[in-house]
């Protein structure tokens, strides 16, 4: 059940990742906290955005999609059986209702919204001004960003399984190198301490 999770966490990881690839980004250090203008004018743009409708639809296409996401991830692992793997799949389609509800809890939750609302003040601020965050926001009220912002769920449930395929192989390399990386340089460690015991 522990690598279950384990898989469960690095796929949601990187399906996060992709979802939210479009949220500015600051280089360095995090931003300092946001002004009263500028915490209102991101509000004024996460209203535009129907920022809560859109982390509820984010929840759902995530949940759908975690079924397939997780079978590629459990299935391109190298550290498996083929039995193992098998077993992994049924553990996964067990509890996946569960999980697609925990998963839209956790994304409706207020204190998660209200969190988000923060950083995103913060960063937003950061790296626009504030009659830029205005702007954008009279763009997403516009009938091409409601569109945009109504169709951006069904654009990463189609996508999103084509991206994982695109991305597992390559993390399954870049896991299995670094677990190899890591289980050489353990070995070493311990030959060496039992080295320096001996004399």
């Amino acid at each position: 059940m522990k690598t279950i999770k384990n898989v469960l966490a690095a796929a949601l990881v990187c399906a996060s990742f992709i979802a939210n690839s479009q949220t500015p980004l600051a280089s360095g250090t995090a931003p300092a906290a946001a002004t009263p203008e500028q915490k209102a004018a991101v509000k004024e743009l996460l209203v535009a955005m129907n920022f809560k409708k859109m982390m509820s639809q984010t929840a759902g296409a995530l949940a759908q999609n975690m079924p397939q996401m997780m079978e590629q991830v459990i299935s391109a692992s190298e550290t498996m059986t083929v039995e193992q793997k098998a077993e992994a799949i049924k553990l996964e389609a067990k509890s996946r209702d569960g999980m697609r509800k925990s998963m839209i809890e956790v994304f409706n939750d207020p204190q998660i919204v209200q969190g988000m609302e923060d950083i995103m003040a913060r960063f937003y601020g950061s790296n626009f001004q504030v009659d830029e965050i205005k702007a954008i926001a009279v763009f997403y009220s516009s009938p091409a960003g409601n569109k945009m912002l109504s169709i951006q769920p069904q654009i990463m449930q189609q996508s999103m399984p084509e991206m994982m395929a695109l991305i597992t192989p390559r993390m399954n390399v870049f896991m299995s190198k670094m677990a190899k990386d890591i289980a050489e340089q353990a070995k070493a460690q311990v030959k060496t301490g039992v080295a320096r015991e001996t004399n």
